[in-house]
């Protein structure tokens, strides 16, 4: 049948070819090779719709992790296709999706918080100084949105609880970079408060009082201070606040026994300590100001050869001063054309 057609289609297309252009090819072929040509047509339509369900068979099990079939097994496929149903297709990828990765070993994720930092201090530098006591697996340092600058702490994480803990251990009021750091187990936000107030009350109890010490010289280091206290009694803490750019605000805390304390208020308040008149007093708690005996002054509009001791003696003949203070710019040494003299109510 397949070779008379081929013959009759050749023949026709022939005779067409002489006859009529090939936009009549229809009208001109006989009846016999219309029947033929729909017979054969639906014949192609059936292979192509049978290869197209055995495509459709390989790419599933392909999808489904099995391996690509090989050329001919598109034979036998070809042969079985119809007595595959889809349940046993979507079995056999239900069967492959059971297969479950097997789970990864938990990390740790317990941070160290270390408090009361430099602003100068480095992520390099806190990350050296932990790595003496385990692996170092991220620094953090918050920073201000506005300046840039560090906040005074950061986090740290470790590999491990036991390089965690050997870490807090050794370095929790210990000094790095001239500050005694702080540090601790990080904690949720909600027990930060709660804890807090904890460790404040014991501090108080524990550690005596905390002193305020005003109206220092910016060139007044520590261990000046340590020294001048130690007369006293045993300082166990001594912390010069500094700005963002590093440069110490002028005033301290030192931390003693409430006996020794109340001893070095009462002798060291109004002394003269690197050219400064010097305010010693009891820390009052954040947000409560003390109690202020002397007036302090501002004369503005100073000659820029002003010195100290003439303005000094200017305003001693009205009575005791108590200090004398000329600002000076730190870059060039020169005074800032402003000064501030201390003295008595009355007086003042």
């Amino acid at each position: 049948q397949h070779a008379s057609f081929t013959t009759m289609h050749s023949s026709s297309l022939a005779v067409n070819k002489r006859s009529h252009n090939s936009s009549s090819l229809s009208c001109t072929v006989c009846p016999q090779f219309r029947q033929n040509l729909r017979y054969y047509s639906i014949k192609d339509f059936i292979m192509n719709l049978d290869r197209a369900i055995v495509l459709l068979i390989a790419s599933a099990n392909a999808v489904a992790g099995f391996a690509p079939p090989t050329p001919g097994s598109f034979t036998v496929a070809r042969q079985y296709s119809s007595a595959i149903s889809s349940s046993v297709l979507f079995s056999e990828v239900e069967d492959a999706t059971e297969v479950e990765e097997e789970p990864k070993a938990d990390q740790f994720e317990t941070s160290i918080y270390v408090g009361n930092i430099s602003f100068d201090l480095t992520d390099g530098e806190i990350s050296d100084a932990f790595a003496a006591y385990g692996e170092v697996v991220k620094v953090s340092m918050p920073t201000d949105r506005n300046t840039g600058k560090s906040r005074g702490f950061a986090f740290v994480k470790m590999a491990n609880a036991e390089a965690t803990a050997a870490a807090i251990g050794a370095l929790n009021e210990s000094e790095l970079g001239g500050r005694t750091i702080y540090v601790s187990e990080s904690l949720p936000k909600d027990q930060v408060a709660d804890n807090k107030k904890k460790f404040n009350q014991r501090n108080k109890k524990e550690e005596g009082a905390k002193i305020y010490v005003g109206n220092l010289d910016f060139g007044t280091t520590s261990e000046t201070l340590k020294e001048t206290f130690a007369e006293y009694g045993e300082v166990k803490d001594c912390f010069i606040p500094s700005d963002y750019d590093g440069n110490p605000r002028g005033f301290a805390f030192i931390q003693m026994e409430e006996e020794s304390a109340l001893k070095a208020i009462e002798e060291l308040n109004g002394i003269e300590l690197d050219g400064r008149t010097i305010v010693v007093n009891k820390s009052l708690p954040k947000g409560q100001k003390a109690k202020r005996r002397d007036i302090k002054l501002y004369v503005g509009n100073l000659s820029w050869g002003t010195e100290e001791a003439s303005l000094r003696e200017l305003f001693e003949e009205y009575g005791k001063v108590v200090d004398c203070y000329i600002p000076t710019d730190r870059e060039t040494g020169q005074h800032r054309g402003f000064a501030f003299v201390t003295m008595d109510p009355d007086d003042a």
